[in-house]
């Protein structure tokens, strides 16, 4: 499966280039003829930047009857890196620097694979990920172990591994004079304030696993999570979504683009004990989520410099009474971004009806 995975991008990129396929003639059919006092489009152009990313996929357990969170982090990575737009093709490719991330001491090591994309069209936003983390750090220990020595530390579970695997997906029914590409994918500009309401939905699976029990012994409080001891969890749902976004423009240039989506799910939960004699636990569950983005820059016919973050927030019921289980994900970007005309256009890449 990993193998196919490394793959799947370049598949992607080879069914949406490839000239009079099924994807194009989708992706014909979903574009629409922004109103261009409001949306200026350079898909045409070739979009250039340099980057900065950091991604995180947190793990966290709550315990509603006792208002306390128990949260494993991962050691998250500045990603360093340059990618262009041309079209209907993106690509971006990151490195991670040692000498940037040299805090494995503290926050333990995190190996991951962690593969996204997000597809801006007008009518339409998805977003897909497949996440595999593996080695995480508990949060806080001081409010959770007894008589943890120090803060330079925290407690590495090296062991605890997860994965998931989600979609959302948006219809964006003023289209023709919000963009979610000017922000995100930068091949756009909005000229003058507005927004959109949203609807869709979204799929989301959620598996994490460790040698042993995710609660700690010597917990300062015992009766958390009912004192349950367990090593495995997983989350499955699928459900309805509806949002807001919206972008102010200040002189044309310098914008803000704030937006907020937000679902019901039912689905299913379990958690595996990691005690023998206990009994593992499951049932029908509900879940809530939230889809957050902002995006704070300037932007031009040419240049583009802006910041922007997206986080997806998921609690789902545990089988367990008066608790949660949580999935976080998150991804935030710094963008310089540089757009200018080929002397010859690239036809079967160039926007769709042209």
């Amino acid at each position: 499966m990993t193998r196919f995975v490394r793959f799947l991008p370049l598949v992607i990129v080879l069914l949406l280039s490839a000239p009079g396929t099924h994807a194009q003639g989708i992706l014909q059919k979903l574009s629409g003829n922004p109103d261009t006092n409001y949306i200026a489009s350079y898909l045409d152009h070739l979009t250039t930047r340099l980057y900065a990313s950091i991604k995180s996929a947190e793990v966290s357990f709550m315990d509603n009857k006792l208002g306390k969170d128990l949260i494993y982090h991962p050691n998250e990575a500045l990603i360093l890196g340059f990618g262009f737009n041309y079209g209907i093709l993106g690509l971006n490719i990151g490195f991670n620097f040692p000498f940037v991330n040299n805090d494995d001491d503290k926050y333990g090591k995190t190996d991951y694979l962690d593969l996204q994309t997000h597809i801006y069209m007008p009518v339409l936003v998805l977003d897909i990920y497949l996440q595999l983390y593996k080695g995480y750090h508990l949060t806080q220990p001081n409010d959770w172990i007894i008589d943890w020595p120090t803060h330079d530390t925290l407690p590495k579970r090296p062991d605890i591994r997860s994965i998931s695997l989600g979609l959302n997906g948006q219809y964006v029914f003023n289209h023709k004079r919000f963009s979610y590409r000017a922000s995100y994918l930068q091949n756009e500009w909005q000229k003058k304030s507005s927004g959109s309401f949203l609807l869709g939905g979204n799929l989301f699976f959620e598996d994490t696993q460790g040698d042993s029990s995710f609660i700690p012994r010597g917990l300062a409080d015992s009766n958390f999570f009912g004192g349950l001891h367990f090593n495995q969890s997983r989350i499955a749902n699928i459900g309805v979504t509806a949002g807001y976004a919206q972008t102010f423009v200040v002189k044309q240039h310098f914008f803000l683009t704030l937006s907020l989506i937000g679902g019901l799910s039912g689905g299913g939960s379990w958690v595996y004990t990691s005690e023998e004699g206990e009994p593992d636990r499951s049932g029908f569950t509900a879940a809530a989520n939230l889809t957050g983005r902002i995006a704070v820059g300037y932007n031009s016919k040419r240049f583009y410099a802006g910041v922007s973050y997206l986080g997806i927030f998921l609690r789902n019921q545990s089988p367990v009474p008066q608790t949660w289980l949580g999935y976080d994900t998150g991804i935030f970007r710094l963008n310089i971004v540089y757009r200018f005309r080929l002397k010859k256009d690239i036809r079967f890449l160039s926007r769709p009806g042209k």
